[in-house]
């Protein structure tokens, strides 16, 4: 069987015997904590806990740590402009002086072809940003003016503009229940993604998503599983995801049916993907699997 790619960046405190988030790609938002929308799941509070990257001296800085530290990429993310994208483009001209430094960025909703080709001229190599499919989720959770075909179009113009593009699906998120997150997959595949990243919603305290249930472990496996049977391209379970021990079962599953990695893995699941398949470890973010995924095939 193919390999399996287990990643470890420094989104999140993280250790096994095997792998630990220590020296991990770091989280920086470029926006610090603001962002024009306030979504019922999140409402910043995920952007409180990455590096504050929020003016040109403090975003210079952090760079310049990431080089000196020998560390091989970044995940640049923020809070969304009213306009819908993480406004990532703005710090070209520092990105481009650490060109050795991979680039991974969430893009936010693009609007046209002149912003996603913003975003590849400041660096940026992959674009990672959720597919919601449904049009109630969008207006009443996320609380966005956007629509459905303004997500796909996103994923077309960074396409369009020479960027790889690394989809999330959120299972849980959809106000249609596990139905909405596999038509979110369905429509994916108008967009040919490099990678599919599936994730499981996490209600936070303070936010009015704190009483949400959470993902079943079966909802998870099931959108993961019809992830893999609807792409060949590598297929992730991403760093945001419920845990727990019946969880652990939906991590076996990814190892035994072929899905190509998962972020964070369970001490278990590494020592159980062992014996049955050859196992890559990665301080990278999850997404990073289509530059690995790349190389190993190119080998």
């Amino acid at each position: 069987m193919k390999p399996i790619f287990f990643y470890a960046p420094s989104l999140k405190r993280y250790e096994t015997d095997y792998l630990s988030s220590d020296d991990g790609w770091k989280p920086i938002s470029v926006t610090g904590t603001s962002c024009a929308f306030s979504c019922k799941h999140c409402e910043t509070r995920v952007l409180e806990g990455m590096e504050d990257g929020s003016t040109k001296e403090k975003f210079e800085r952090i760079m310049e740590n990431v080089s000196r530290a020998g560390q091989k990429g970044v995940i640049l993310s923020g809070g969304s402009s009213p306009r819908g994208d993480v406004p990532v483009w703005k710090y070209g001209e520092v990105l481009k002086k650490y060109p050795q430094v991979t680039v991974i960025a969430h893009t936010g909703v693009v609007k046209s072809r002149e912003i996603a080709k913003r975003f590849k001229d400041s660096g940026v190599k992959i674009a990672l940003l959720d597919m919601v499919g449904d049009q109630e989720t969008i207006t009443e959770v996320l609380r966005q003016p956007f629509t459905v075909d303004d997500y796909l179009n996103s994923f077309k113009f960074l396409k369009e503009a020479g960027i790889k593009i690394a989809p999330h699906v959120i299972v849980g998120l959809s106000k249609r229940g596990v139905e909405g997150d596999l038509h979110a997959l369905e429509l994916l595949r108008e967009v040919n993604p490099d990678a599919v990243i599936v994730v499981g919603l996490m209600p936070l305290v303070g936010t009015p998503y704190k009483g949400v249930k959470e993902p079943s472990p079966e909802e998870l496996g099931k959108v993961l599983m019809r992830a893999r049977e609807l792409f060949t391209s590598p297929v992730m379970l991403g760093c945001a995801r419920p845990r727990g021990k019946a969880y652990l079962e939906v991590e076996k599953m990814a190892v035994d049916q072929g899905i190509d990695g998962m972020a964070f893995p369970s001490q278990e699941t590494i020592e159980y993907a062992m014996g049955r398949r050859e196992v890559i470890l990665s301080h990278a973010c999850c997404g990073n699997v289509i530059h690995d995924f790349l190389l190993r095939v190119s080998i």
